[in-house]
């Protein structure tokens, strides 16, 4: 007989998978669709590096990202734009220059960090009544396939 500790400790770490790969899964696309707007698809391997896993450490779960390497120097680069430029026809002629507005090219740092705080509430206050009773389900539904073997 499994105690009462136990089942809530499996429906607690059976939430936070769920919620752990539906975070990475959104993200992803979100990214990817990030990436794709900006227009910083050169060869497109960027955006098919993006991979995420939900995965399970010494009994924790956890979400892991990957992508290739210079996508975050693409992302770290835009905060070290000089941003203080001067434009020198404007202060000795008073000429002002035609430049079009410069677009940023964040598209990791703002997603990630912002869904960082919506992915914490999601973990901290996730489990209502109704997903508490669905996990049951799928805790009951796992035992008895494990009980049967034939199924």
């Amino acid at each position: 007989m499994i105690s009462v500790k136990e089942t809530d400790d499996e429906l607690v770490k059976l939430h936070f998978q769920e919620t752990l790969s539906l975070h990475g899964e959104m993200l992803a696309d979100l990214l990817s669709e990030r990436i794709e707007r900006q227009h910083l698809t050169d060869s497109g391997l960027l955006q098919e590096s993006i991979r995420y896993d939900a995965f399970e450490q010494d009994g924790n779960p956890g979400l892991r990202f990957r992508f290739v390497s210079y996508g975050r120097c693409v992302d770290m680069l835009d905060y070290r734009r000089n941003k203080h430029t001067v434009d020198t026809n404007r202060e000795i002629w008073g000429i002002k220059q035609n430049r079009m507005k410069q677009n940023s090219h964040k598209w990791y740092a703002k997603y990630m960090y912002t869904s960082l705080y919506a992915l914490i509430s999601r973990l901290m206050y996730g489990l209502s009544e109704q997903e508490i009773q669905r996990l049951k389900g799928i805790l009951q539904n796992r035992e008895n396939t494990n009980r049967d073997p034939s199924t």
